[in-house]
């Protein structure tokens, strides 16, 4: 009775058939069947089956059909030898007998335990590692490819390649050996199933599975590729699904360093999962295993092939013709993030691609969307920045340190502004109202009792008497002087006019980079016309100049043509100097108006001995029309000229302007016209500092056209200078814009936002306590202190309470719009030097030195001050560096002071208040919703 023939023998007799040429594989069957028909008759439909099936794929140019899936991984270009032809073998097939027994022992160390499949590469067997005693994998070359130089080498080349790859999403692989002349290497043993076959056996995996499989097999990929690798196969059965459901992506059989990759061996991989360049033979590049990552990931979501075609040539038609169909045509529910992905992976031009599989990671859903579209040179939009970063709020320790420090450092900084501030030194009695009055009773006395159409007033350093007093005496000494009451470094003014008062050379707030003066009108602008008085005083109300402008029209004396002595009586009375000390001079001073008398005195003050003294007086028609107290300082500049910046910080800012209306209006309108700008952001900040300004001019000046003007003007401005600035910042340090983002957004309360504004009051506390420090160590140890600085603060806060609420409300305004300002300077240089830290040093340099005044000790201050801003706006953005400023601004325009008994008490505690209360609530926000303290330790 003849045996029947069963699988194992059939398997057998081809396996030794392979090796044959057709008439020497006739004679082998007929022995080897030994006159068994049924066996023989097996063993050539095999044969038949295994010829047709490489026959189909060689004749790919002839339009052959073909499965391009179930084709073995091979090189198309030029077609294998039948000697060489692999067995045919797909993850699905069933597991069928090897040339190895199970139980066989191998090498004295491996004790097979069954064949786990064949393919185009080899046999793989499940062994187990008595040395170790772990399960590993076994993979054989077929003894025909083992006698192939070539293929041995390509063998040794996986082994070599595959040890570079450590990571847990890829099939490890430990050693290479020998056993009766067949070559093996030993693997991981991954006990789960190819993806190939679980797709076919449930369709597609639910989304969130989807994604999380996906986000494994990107981390293998970026592992090869950061080693340098290609894999060149990926596909569903290269990638196998552990037990715990994690994917590892084996078979580096194709695998090449990316520098050795040559002629042919470009097009090696299974054909429907190359990229449309592998096809054609042009390259095989990190972005061509990216397209195999798109279509694997395209079955992973929807369970279908992105292109079925019968032959090579129809299938690179398709790639390169046709257009992948959506994700979302097959599956409606699709996260719209995974098919963006996906069909960009699967674009047709290699630099359309992402660049790594990290970068195809953060694109999926759940990842950083941010960060992938800069990896991907995309352009994120100003939603997307708004959504990114951290979303929970500062530890409370931390945020609980801050708040601290800033309480503690601004009541150290007001008790020293209290000590050291010009007007808290000199005697400052009396408010603007009382000081008003006082000039009007002035007036009235002296001839002039007409009621004002308009009136002005205001306070101003003596900057001539200031800068004499830091020629001649020690830094040390100065408080001393400046505590007695005449002379004294800050006077008050008064004006009056029968018409109103538009100021004419007012400079542009722009361009010297300070909080615009809300009051306009000053002592000598507008310029005296007929009709007009103007009155100087001193802090107790005595006179020290006076001017008035004669009528246009002369029509004839109205007095004596010489004034009485009791005319220059009231003028001393009201300057309480006694004439009897003063002894008559020739004068000197021509004044300023009309004038038939005048007369001049000279003597020394009354309270300085030492300091000469000089009166000079001048009359028209019997009334007096000039009076000024004169000291060695004065200068005939008839009354205190603008204070204008150093020459370098007005070179500084007319640079930056001019490039920003320029260059900065070129690139706005290239932005818009590209659409790439952020045209709502854009409006909601033009909208708001235009509607603020137009609050603070209605509540520190009259509504004039010029202030209209400026306020639209400024709004504008800020329009080009966002407009210009925003997408480039969007696109290179997108960190910066988050939270400046969401507060544009209206989320005023996000903790993002909240921590980087604790962050930016901090900063500056920090930094004006440091130059407290340094104040005092100048006097004491260098025996310098230059008048602007730490020892004066802008006046004209003082001149009334409106002005005080205007200074507030322009204050975050104009903090933003100066951050954005000092940010295009920023953006010019980094484009100039391509260096972020050059940037960053050059822009600290520059800006100390725009406001160098000659100290050295003033210019390392300022560099440290532009350092530390220009870091805090690189590491925490633009709201940090916009609350940095402010914060600067509060504590440097606005008269603090801990005796509350003042006048000018309210004009610094409210913005003392506005501080606490900011920083507070960004304390608040900056939690997030956390509590400070856990009310189960209270139970404890």
């Amino acid at each position: 009775m003849k045996p029947l023939p069963n699988q194992a023998r059939v398997e057998a007799l081809f396996h030794g058939t392979l090796e044959q040429q057709p008439a020497a594989r006739a004679a082998f069957l007929s022995h080897a069947c030994a006159g068994d028909q049924r066996l023989l008759e097996a063993v050539e439909a095999l044969l038949a089956a295994h010829d047709q099936s490489w026959s189909l794929l060689d004749q790919r140019h002839a339009g052959a059909e073909f499965d391009s899936t179930s084709a073995p991984t091979r090189n198309l270009p030029p077609a294998p030898q039948p000697a060489h032809k692999p067995v045919l073998y797909s993850s699905g097939d069933s597991v069928r007998e090897g040339r190895f027994v199970t139980g066989a022992m191998l090498a004295e160390r491996y004790r097979l335990v069954g064949l786990l499949g064949k393919g185009g590469m080899g046999e793989v067997y499940k062994a187990e590692d008595l040395k170790l005693n772990q399960t590993v994998a076994l993979k054989f070359l077929p003894e025909s490819i083992a006698l192939d130089g070539g293929m041995l080498a390509r063998f040794h080349n996986e082994v070599r390649i595959a040890r570079q790859v450590a990571h847990p999403n890829v099939c490890r692989v430990y050693d290479i050996g020998e056993v009766e002349g067949l070559h093996f290497l030993s693997m991981e043993f991954i006990d789960g199933e190819d993806l190939s076959s679980l797709l076919r056996r449930i369709g597609r995996l639910p989304g969130d599975k989807a994604v999380e499989l996906a986000r494994q097999m990107c981390a293998g990929l970026a592992a090869a590729h950061e080693a340098g690798v290609l894999h060149r196969d990926l596909k569903p059965a290269n990638v196998m699904i552990d037990g715990r459901g994690k994917a590892r992506i084996t078979d580096f059989g194709l695998a090449v360093v990316s520098e050795e990759l040559r002629g042919e061996e470009v097009m090696a991989g299974t054909p429907a999962y190359m990229a449309p360049e592998q096809l054609t033979g042009k390259e095989a590049t990190q972005r061509s295993d990216i397209y195999a990552l798109g279509l694997v990931l395209y079955e992973l979501f929807t369970g279908k092939r992105v292109f079925e075609a019968k032959s090579i040539q129809e299938l690179i038609s398709l790639h390169e013709k046709s257009t992948p169909p959506t994700p979302s045509s097959h599956v409606k529910d699709i996260d719209p993030l995974a098919e963006r992905v996906i069909l960009r992976c699967l674009a047709k031009d290699p630099k359309a691609r992402p660049a790594s599989a990290v970068q195809v990671a953060l694109a999926l859903p759940g990842g950083d969307p941010l960060a992938a579209a800069l990896a991907m040179g995309e352009m994120p939009s100003p939603e997307m920045v708004a959504a990114s970063g951290q979303k929970t709020g500062l530890r409370p320790p931390v945020a609980v340190v801050c708040l601290i420090a800033i309480i503690v450092g601004l009541l150290a900084l007001v008790y020293d502004q209290s000590r050291r501030r010009m007007f808290d030194v000199t005697p400052f009695e009396h408010s603007p109202e009382i000081l008003s009055q006082k000039a009007r009773e002035i007036s009235a006395q002296l001839g002039y009792p007409e009621r004002p159409t308009d009136s002005a007033h205001g306070f101003e350093y003596d900057g001539a008497y200031l800068n004499y007093v830091r020629r001649q005496i020690p830094a040390r000494e100065w408080w001393q002087r400046f505590s007695r009451s005449r002379p004294a470094p800050i006077f008050f003014w008064y004006r009056k006019s029968p018409q109103q008062l538009l100021p004419k050379d007012d400079p542009d707030p722009t361009l010297w980079g300070q909080p615009p003066d809300m009051s306009r009108v000053r002592e000598n602008d507008p310029p005296q016309t007929p009709g007009m008085v103007c009155i100087r005083l001193d802090m107790q109300g005595r006179l020290l100049r006076f001017s008035a402008e004669p009528p246009a029209l002369d029509e004839g004396p109205s007095h004596s043509s010489q004034p009485t002595q009791d005319n220059w009586a009231r003028l001393f009375s009201a300057a309480e100097i006694d004439v009897a000390r003063l002894t008559a001079t020739e004068p000197k001073w021509t004044p300023p108006s009309a004038f038939d008398t005048r007369a001049a005195w000279s003597g020394a003050f009354p309270e300085q001995p030492d300091l000469p003294l000089r009166v000079e007086a001048a009359a028209w028609h019997g009334k007096p029309v000039y009076f000024e107290v004169i000291g060695p300082w004065t200068t005939p500049n008839r009354g205190v000229a603008v204070q204008l910046p150093s020459k370098m910080l007005v070179w500084f800012l007319t640079v930056t302007y001019w490039a920003i209306l320029l260059f900065g209006g070129w690139l706005a309108l290239r932005n818009l016209r590209q659409g790439r700008s952020d045209r709502k952001g854009a409006f909601r900040l033009m909208a708001y500092i235009f509607l603020s300004h137009q609050v603070a001019i209605y509540l520190g000046s009259q509504m004039t056209a010029v202030n209209e003007l400026m306020c639209f003007y400024l709004a504008c401005f800020t329009w080009i200078l966002y407009m210009s600035l925003e997408p480039y910042v969007r696109r290179r340090w997108p960190d910066m814009l988050i939270s400046w983002n969401r507060v544009l957004a209206g989320k005023v309360r996000d903790p993002l936002v909240g921590r980087d504004m604790l962050f930016g009051i901090l900063a500056i506390i920090l930094l004006s306590l440091l130059f407290r420090l340094i104040f005092l160590l100048r006097i004491h140890l260098f025996d310098l202190a230059p008048f602007p600085g730490a020892a004066v603060t802008p006046l004209k806060i003082l001149s009334s309470l409106r002005l005080t609420i205007s200074s507030l409300v322009i204050l975050p305004h104009w903090a933003m719009f100066i951050a954005l300002w000092f940010l295009f300077f920023f953006f010019l240089l980094r484009i100039l030097v391509r260096r972020d830290w050059l940037a960053i040093a050059l822009f600290a340099l520059i800006a100390g030195l725009a406001g160098y005044d000659g100290s050295w000790v003033d210019l390392a201050t300022g560099m440290l001050l532009w350092l530390i801003g220009a870091l805090l706006m690189w590491r925490y953005g633009l709201v940090a560096f916009a609350s940095f400023l402010l914060t600067s601004y509060a504590l440097n325009n606005f008269p603090y002071t801990l005796d509350f008994s003042r006048w000018y008490a309210a004009a610094g505690l409210i913005p003392l208040i506005a501080l606490l209360a900011l920083a507070s609530v960004a304390f608040y926000t900056s939690l997030g919703g956390q509590k400070v303290f856990q009310v189960s330790l209270l139970d404890e």
